[in-house]
């Protein structure tokens, strides 16, 4: 691994301020889930880069004119799983109907940016700072969020609050805050270690320790490293101190095997079946941790590959192959948490939706309106969220597009209100105030 690729997959924000938690308080439903009134929530956000498809996911199969501008990739009514007289589900995504049925699944449709660009760089950041159009923003909106909750008197160590399941942070989680990147797999993880404590020897002794071990002592039992320290020493202590955790948390005293090939990454232990992939083995190990209950609050990961221009399909396309991946991985991830999954919210979105007509190669193109999922905490679920305005081209967005009816800044404002306890401050949204009444999406 050369030293640029360590910096990027384990980038964590220079910060000598130190971070934990403060003024919140876990927000259960229930009286009976005792196990959840003594632990925080956790919020876990899944993004699907590319612009994931609304129409063939969440299917309008009442609306006729879905299968007249999508004659060859429209999922019939006889495959979908209907839900209602309105809606049904993609076949495909049959490992969460049990979830929906039971309450635990909600999507809001038409939902996303009002910006108007159709490009996904400027889509996906405007979303990740949640500040559409506003280019001087650049702290993610979930390291906000942890910054404006973090303790001012220090953190305990043994508590990681933020981590992204990836080699990078996603964007909304950097900032001011330190989150941590864990790589993918025990031999990255030792690797980043390795390299990290490398640096640290090698730096100026005028500046630096000469030994990661006297920066530890320096910083005295119990203590956040960082307090007084150089923002960037701090920074790199706390990433070898939650990669230490997380390491023995995952595999205990296990050596990675060398020369070995990559494979799916984290193993968790648990005997909960996953089904086969990278993105479930993630979610395996995101379980472990949770279980744990390290204090971890935030999580981030994405799944790229969801711009369909070509080959979308109907239940034989590539849309279907990636929903069944992704629902059986959730699936199995909420099976897997038990009642765990009552402080644990899954937010799933996408940086726009796809064009409602489907193009000459079995897809789509870049649209406007998409969809936001909800899975757990205490969603208010078996429902639909959002207005529908039907197909009609004098209803769509620019006559083509799905439109945004519901702000994905009202759906993060529910979020860390209702299910994080956050006392959403003014100016949390860049030019933008979300309504204080809120979407009703938990219960």
């Amino acid at each position: 691994m050369q030293r640029r690729d360590f910096l990027k997959m384990s980038t964590v924000a220079a910060t000598a301020a130190s971070s934990g938690l403060t003024g919140l308080s876990p927000v259960t439903g229930q009286e009976n889930r005792l196990q959840a009134l003594t632990r925080k929530p956790v919020l876990v956000k899944i993004f699907l880069r590319g612009g994931q498809d609304q129409l063939n996911t969440f299917i309008p199969h009442a609306d006729k004119t879905y299968y007249s501008i999508r004659p060859t990739i429209a999922v019939r009514k006889t495959d979908a799983i209907l839900l209602n007289d309105m809606w049904a589900l993609h076949p495909a995504l049959e490992p969460l109907k049990r979830y929906f049925d039971e309450g635990r699944f909600a999507a809001v449709i038409n939902s996303g940016s009002p910006h108007p660009t159709r490009s996904h760089f400027d889509a996906q950041d405007f979303m990740e700072y949640a500040a559409p159009g506003n280019r001087m923003v650049r702290d993610g909106w979930l390291n906000r969020f942890l910054t404006a909750t973090k303790n001012p008197r220090g953190e305990d160590p043994n508590q990681i609050r933020a981590i992204a399941l990836q080699e990078r942070l996603p964007r909304s989680m950097r900032g001011a805050y330190p989150a941590v990147a864990v790589p993918p797999n025990l031999r990255e993880i030792d690797e980043v270690l390795d390299l990290f404590e490398d640096f640290y020897r090698g730096g100026d002794p005028e500046k630096l320790p000469t030994t990661l071990n006297a920066v530890e002592k320096a910083a005295g039992p119990g203590r956040a490293v960082g307090i007084d320290a150089d923002p960037v020493m701090a920074s790199g202590m706390q990433t070898i101190q939650y990669l230490r955790r997380l390491r023995q948390l995952l595999y205990g005293d296990e050596k990675p095997t060398y020369g070995s090939s990559r494979g799916d990454g984290f193993e968790s232990g648990t005997f909960q079946e996953y089904p086969g992939g990278w993105f479930a083995s993630r979610l395996k190990a995101l379980a472990r941790i949770i279980k744990a209950d390290v204090g971890l609050q935030v999580v981030g990961t994405d799944i790229n590959g969801w711009d369909h221009h070509i080959g979308l399909g109907s239940t034989d396309g590539t849309l279907d192959r990636m929903l069944e991946f992704l629902s059986a991985s959730l699936a199995a991830f909420m099976d897997d948490l038990g009642p765990e999954l009552d402080r644990t919210l899954i937010l799933v979105s996408t940086e726009f939706g796809r064009v409602c007509a489907e193009n000459g190669n079995d897809g789509s193109d870049h649209g406007h309106g998409g969809a936001t999922w909800l899975l757990g905490g205490r969603v208010r679920g078996g429902r639909i969220y959002g207005k529908w305005t039907g197909l009609e081209p004098s209803e769509l967005n620019d006559k083509r597009d799905l439109k945004v009816t519901t702000d994905f800044r009202e759906i993060y404002a529910d979020v860390l209100r209702e299910h994080m306890g956050f006392a959403l401050p003014d100016g949390f949204f860049p030019d933008y105030q979300p309504s204080e009444r809120g979407l009703g999406l938990f219960g």
